[in-house]
């Protein structure tokens, strides 16, 4: 590295040639001679400047021009470099993916990405929110890879998405909500295509429930077939299941075909 090159310098440099993220270790290797705390300083007046920020410890992102009055980078510019810098697997999932999928009528205030284990602390500031959700296993065979400025990021695919905005229904908003994206959504939804281990991805109540919504409150009689169909051939064992987990399902009516305790009323929302 030339000495009369600066640290501003080097961040400028990186932009053209398409790259928006770097960690500390590249600083340090890209300045040998430079003391820690010299290096510190120099980043830290870029942050000051409005020009890097900070996702994780370590981890920079330089913001674009076109975003320099917002003060930071949308999460699609730097996620799957984060997340490969972590060793991550990760895609963006719930009402972040269904905006991906044209499927979100209003633009999700907090982006949502489900990992693996271990847990990873959320970054929440008064101009963006990032929110982890988690999973034993990311199922890739039903993520699909969105090209962005900078290079792919994984976002769930329709089916991954609808069976995740029922699963997750209680930290994303409510059943309602599910089914008022799902009523977007569906028209994508082929689950003919999908094989039995899709029906790993989440606990059969689950299934149950977006069976249940597909049919009874979306009308999707078809698409509902196809998810009951796969089940079946999976020999899917169904069991009494409320609509609304966590609410008294006694006495309530129960859905003869996909055994669901209706202890809510859904009442999609205006599109």
């Amino acid at each position: 590295m030339s000495k009369s090159l600066s640290i501003a310098d080097w961040i400028s440099s990186k932009p053209p040639r398409g790259k928006y993220t770097f960690s500390r270790e590249e600083v340090v290797e890209s300045f040998p001679q430079m003391k820690a705390n010299a290096i510190s300083t120099a980043l830290s007046r870029e942050v000051r400047k409005g020009r890097l920020m900070i996702p994780v410890q370590g981890f920079y992102v330089i913001i674009p021009d076109e975003y320099a009055l917002r003060g930071f980078a949308p999460q699609p510019f730097y996620l799957d470099d984060l997340m490969r810098h972590l060793g991550r697997n990760y895609y963006v999932a719930l009402l972040s993916a269904a905006s991906y999928l044209g499927a979100a009528h209003q633009s999700p205030m907090t982006f949502s990405v489900m990992l693996e284990p271990p847990t990873m602390r959320g970054k929440t500031t008064e101009k963006y929110a990032t929110k982890y959700f988690y999973r034993s296993s990311i199922p890739m065979e039903y993520v699909e890879k969105r090209q962005t400025r900078t290079g792919y990021i994984n976002v769930s695919g329709p089916e991954l998405t609808a069976i995740d905005l029922v699963a997750y229904q209680q930290r994303n908003g409510s059943i309602t909500r599910a089914a008022t994206v799902l009523a977007e959504l569906s028209p994508r939804l082929d689950f003919a295509k999908a094989g039995s281990d899709f029906l790993k991805v989440a606990p059969v109540a689950c299934f149950q429930r977006l069976g249940y919504i597909l049919e009874e409150v979306l009308e999707e009689k078809d698409t509902a077939d196809a998810l009951f169909s796969l089940m079946q051939e999976a020999h899917t064992r169904m069991q009494p299941a409320p609509l609304k987990p966590g609410v008294p399902a006694t006495n309530c009516e129960v859905n003869s075909r996909w055994k669901i305790q209706m202890n809510e009323t859904i009442e999609i929302d205006e599109l």
